[in-house]
């Protein structure tokens, strides 16, 4: 018999399965959900396929740490979800879980509790859709340093991916009407790979220094004044207020002396602190002077 409970942030409609209890279905009212790890004494252990799919409102879901099983397209369609915490271990994963989850930033372990857990989060949140590359979804081997090599081999093998790779095969499947042109969807593509380069560098937990400056390079390459100005373009519009960022962008030396004058004028009167700090960093890295030197009267 199917039964319905009242939990925080929504219902859930669950199913008792001899000694465990699968959930099939939730009903969202918050932007957060915290699904419980027993219900009615008895584990959790099941999410059935399209339990949550397209619950639009949801930012936040906690999972059991007694869950063992995640169905097809659980979260599917989920637009709005940007963190999930997940049980350190190996679970049975259906299809797609994730599918359409453009704004998923975080996949983080329960037991989550330093600096170095939020980077590696960090960057499994982005194996499922940013990555595409469901073989490094293993929650319970992320963040060890098989895992991270593999991370970035992954992401080497996609640095290195001709840019207009794909865009062939969209075009057979009927898809131009998404990307009709081949500029955007070079753009577009080297969007993504600076966002991934910008990841990494912030969430820097077992990064390689060749690869740091592989990193680095892809975005000095595509800063204002080059053909490409996705490392700056992702920044901007993307991250306009997040210091990270533009550490990071200042780091690769995507910051220089002919393109400074325009990346501020391109700011125009936004994000006043991170102007501010462009001026010291040039002032200070770039001239050699102090930053306040520049305002003496003398």
């Amino acid at each position: 018999m199917d039964k319905e409970l009242e939990i925080e942030g929504g219902n859930l409609t669950y199913r008792v399965c001899g000694v465990e209890v699968t959930i099939l279905s939730g009903r969202v009212t918050g932007s957060r959900i915290l699904l419980p790890d027993t219900i009615e004494d008895l584990p959790v252990t099941k999410l059935e396929k399209k339990a949550f799919l397209s619950c639009k409102i949801l930012k936040e879901v906690r999972l059991p740490e007694t869950l063992r099983e995640i169905g097809d397209w659980t979260f599917a369609y989920c637009s709005s979800l940007e963190k999930v915490w997940m049980p350190r271990r190996k679970l049975v994963l259906g299809r797609g879980i994730f599918k359409e989850c453009d704004r998923i930033a975080s996949i983080c372990h329960l037991d989550a509790d330093s600096a170095r857990e939020e980077q590696v989060g960090m960057l499994l949140g982005a194996v499922p859709i940013k990555l595409e590359a469901d073989y490094l979804f293993t929650p319970e081997q992320a963040g060890e340093a098989q895992w991270l090599g593999r991370f970035d081999d992954k992401l080497k093998e996609f640095l290195r991916q001709p840019d207009e790779e794909g865009y062939t095969k969209m075009v057979y499947c009927g898809e131009e009407d998404i990307v009709a042109n081949m500029d955007l969807f070079l753009a577009e593509k080297r969007r993504a790979k600076a966002r991934l380069c910008f990841l990494r560098l912030i969430n820097d937990v077992g990064l390689a220094d060749g690869f740091r400056k592989e990193l680095g390079s892809y975005l000095e390459e595509h800063t204002v004044g080059c053909v490409s100005e996705a490392a700056w373009e992702v920044v901007f519009h993307e991250h306009g207020n997040e210091q990270a960022y533009y550490t990071a962008f200042t780091g690769a030396g995507c910051l220089k002396e002919e393109n400074y004058d325009k990346i501020l004028s391109r700011m125009g009167e936004h994000y006043p602190e991170m102007k501010g700090y462009l001026m010291r960093y040039k002032s200070q890295q770039i001239e050699g002077m102090d930053f306040f030197d520049m305002l003496s009267l003398d």
